[in-house]
């Protein structure tokens, strides 16, 4: 009994460790990425699954501070096995509906598929221009799936001056501790002016298929009995740039039991 009593203590005391924990941040060479994130309700039930809503913050730049800062290439986020998806009957959407067009257009024309919001800050430069920053919204929108993977659209675009692309995100169910694993590449006609700096997404919808409510993303809190809830590593990110440098980093949470 002792040693229950002293281990769910140890435990309660990590949990308020983890629950204060900010953003990871890692450097290799001249790049310094800031990775941020988690699961929304922290409380879920020990066993079965509840709607929750998964966030990721990231931010890249240089040690030096230089301009163009590094250029972000490929994008890999592993997730904790323990986050479940569902899309069982949610409309698709396609990218060359949506790509050129403004947020409010997208939102029109594929509303009803989209599973997630975000935001972008974009260095721009472009020749014969002086460079500059745009600052915008992201929506991100469930497309068909291909080669037998998910995936997801996350639309970026900026207002002054207009500018636009789309990232292409594959959904990727591996085996392990990270096993659904979000990746995309920058697209090749960004790559001639795009210098993302900062990118945040909020992936969560919660919609009616055969009159069942259902949510995008589920998960549960799998502490063992009698534990008051559970220390978890909740994702692994891998950034590619450039030059060829890759910065992984790994965020670890906590969930309580509801």
């Amino acid at each position: 009994m002792r040693r229950a009593w002293l281990a769910a203590a140890a435990l309660s005391i990590a949990l308020s460790a983890v629950g204060a924990a900010q953003a990871e941040v890692e450097q290799q060479g001249s790049v310094v990425v800031g990775f941020d994130g988690g699961i929304v309700p922290r409380a879920l039930p020990r066993t079965g699954l509840a709607p929750v809503a998964v966030t990721i913050d990231s931010s890249f730049k240089s040690a030096e501070g230089a301009d163009p800062p590094p250029q972000l290439r490929t994008i890999s986020i592993g997730i904790n096995h323990a986050g479940k998806i569902f899309d069982r009957g949610l409309p698709t959407c396609r990218i060359r509906t949506i790509q050129p067009a403004t947020i409010g257009a997208a939102r029109k024309i594929c509303g009803s598929a989209i599973v997630g919001s975000g935001h972008v800050q974009v260095r721009v430069h472009l020749v014969n221009q002086p460079p500059f920053t745009f600052k915008g919204p992201l929506l991100v929108f469930h497309a068909k799936r291909s080669g037998g993977n998910r995936r997801l659209l996350a639309q970026v675009y900026g207002r002054k001056p207009p500018s636009a692309f789309v990232l292409n995100f594959k959904i990727v169910e591996k085996a392990g501790t990270f096993g659904t694993v979000i990746k995309t590449n920058l697209p090749s006609t960004a790559r001639k002016w795009a210098y993302v700096t900062r990118f945040d997404m909020k992936l969560r919808r919660i919609y009616t298929y055969e009159g069942q409510r259902h949510s995008y993303i589920s998960a549960a809190c799998a502490a063992p009995d009698g534990f008051p809830g559970a220390v978890y590593p909740f994702a692994r990110a891998n950034f590619g740039f450039a030059a060829g440098e890759h910065v992984t980093t790994t965020l670890v949470r906590d969930c309580t039991v509801r």
